[in-house]
């Protein structure tokens, strides 16, 4: 049985433990958050924090290089190579860190002017952005050991490390936020809970690398050279990335002011909720696929890629449906509004559709093509959606507001999925549409058909309100997916077994 298949169930356990805890310490806090600040200091907080994301830009795509070397010299014994290379990774890192840091505080004035900051919370504000940026140098060289773990094939480590975050970082915002605590004080709370599980991921990684050191004497320029195609690739990619999945705080605090961000969260929220959930189907494909690429496994990449994508496909659009159909009450839930407005139930709908159509069409593809030398031509996909991305969304933050970035961001991600990545993936697996289409719906129609009239019928006879509850919406979300998930097990049990490959 291949090695991926042993762990994908406690790797993806692991995953949506974190995510549930996530969630409901997440709309905990969102609504506390969104309740206890104001308004420019809410939009404040979601800008710097959309700002990390970007943080990974910094590793010039040797973070995820890191991954794929871990997984591809354990797999052929190449521990020299592998110690020489992650020891520059690191050190390179710190000495980026360090560099960039001084940087972001001589900019930190004309930033905060840019972002139409008010003189009365310059003060408080820089502070906070002082606290940010000092945290996020920490966290940068310290997030090179989650992807070391990811190379190991020990995703299900990183993810508890990730949870352990989650948890710290609600308890003391929490307290902090009833405590009246300012934005700075909660901004070194949100900090120091991201740096200490990637300590800890650190001194596990390292204890599981024997004969590794990361001493500053290993350190060897050449042996990151080898690597560097991939990594500029990997790094371009993770940028456009960036671009389509955070620039949309930032688009809309250029055109129409860092208020306006507020009301986008607040659409966004559910659709990050649903990306939040799928990913964790995919976790083990891109060490997976490194090492079988490595090892010459087509067979194994091809069932990896099918049966993972269909598992996805099962999984996430019942997921989708129940997110659209609720999404007023569950916008209610999240933010306390007593009435959701109408342009942000739209900004959400459009959103969860966005993020279900790149579920479908790019998640499992990508991880597994990138780690099989397809890297130049997910780059240019990913650049041109990108680059359209964030065109449309400016053109349309001008004529539609806040909704038109939320429709540029839908349209490109929609239409580069279907016409452009499925088609290559078929390429690679040499399938038809048809083909294609049958494997996806095989062992999945009957169940989705089930969902859908189970669904249809709560809607029409036990509609819920737009002030429903957490419990009035759990068991309506249980009763619809408690029989897809009987009658989609094949597919599901599928994943952890030896047999069951692609027909």
């Amino acid at each position: 049985m291949a090695e991926w298949k042993t762990r994908y169930w406690s790797t993806t356990a692991s995953g949506y433990v974190g995510v549930v805890v996530r969630m409901l310490l997440g709309l905990i806090l969102f609504r506390t958050m969104f309740q206890q600040f104001s308004s420019a200091e809410f939009g404040f907080w979601a800008l710097l924090w959309s700002l990390f994301g970007y943080g990974i830009l910094l590793d010039f795509g040797f973070g995820f290089t890191a991954q794929k070397a871990v997984a591809e010299k354990m797999a052929t014994g190449d521990m020299a190579g592998l110690s020489k290379l992650l020891a520059t990774i690191l050190w390179t890192f710190i000495g980026m860190a360090l560099l960039l840091l001084a940087v972001f505080l001589v900019i930190r004035d004309p930033f905060l002017v840019r972002m139409g900051v008010l003189p009365v919370d310059h003060l408080e504000f820089g502070r906070a952005y002082m606290v940010f940026f000092l945290g996020l140098a920490i966290m940068f060289p310290l997030g090179l050991f989650p992807e070391i773990l990811r190379g190991l094939q020990r995703t299900d480590i990183a993810n508890w490390v990730g949870t352990l975050s989650t948890v710290l970082n609600f308890g003391g915002l929490f307290f902090g936020l009833k405590s009246h605590w300012s934005i700075s004080a909660l901004m070194g709370i949100s900090a120091a809970a991201s740096i200490l599980p990637n300590m800890i991921a650190a001194a596990y990684a390292i204890h599981h690398l024997p004969g590794i050191s990361f001493l500053p004497k290993w350190f060897e320029w050449r042996s990151v050279k080898s690597q560097m195609g991939f990594s500029i690739a990997a790094y371009l990619i993770t940028f456009s990335n960036m671009l389509m999945g955070k620039s949309d705080q930032l688009v809309i605090s250029l055109t129409l002011g860092v208020a306006f961000v507020a009301i986008y969260q607040a659409g966004y929220k559910m659709g990050e909720m649903l990306g939040l959930f799928s990913v964790q189907l995919q976790q083990v494909l891109s060490p997976a696929a490194a090492e079988m690429h490595a090892l010459g496994d087509d067979s194994g990449l091809r069932t990896l890629l099918l049966q993972s994508s269909r598992l996805t496909f099962l999984l996430v659009t019942p997921c989708y449906l129940l997110s659209a159909v609720y999404l007023e009450p569950l916008i209610h839930l999240l933010t306390g509004l007593a009435t959701v407005p109408r342009n942000t139930w739209w900004i959400g709908q459009a959103l969860l559709f966005a993020v279900y159509s790149s579920q479908l069409t790019n998640s499992c593809s990508k991880r597994v093509l990138m780690m099989c030398g397809e890297e130049r031509r997910l780059l240019l996909i990913s650049v041109v959606d990108a680059v359209a991305n964030v065109a449309l969304s400016i053109i349309l933050a001008y004529r539609m507001g806040v909704l038109g970035v939320a429709l540029g961001t839908m349209i490109p991600t929609t239409l580069v999925g279907w016409f452009w990545v499925v088609p290559l993936t078929q390429r690679k697996l040499s399938m038809t549409w048809r083909s294609y289409l049958s494997y996806h719906l095989k062992g999945t129609w009957v169940s989705l058909a089930v969902f859908a009239v189970v669904l249809a019928g709560l809607v029409s006879w036990v509609p819920a309100s737009a002030d429903s509850g957490f419990v009035a919406l759990g068991w309506r979300g249980g009763l619809c997916l408690l029989p897809l998930l009987w009658l989609g097990r094949s597919v599901i049990r599928g994943m952890s077994t030896a047999d069951c490959g692609p027909e």
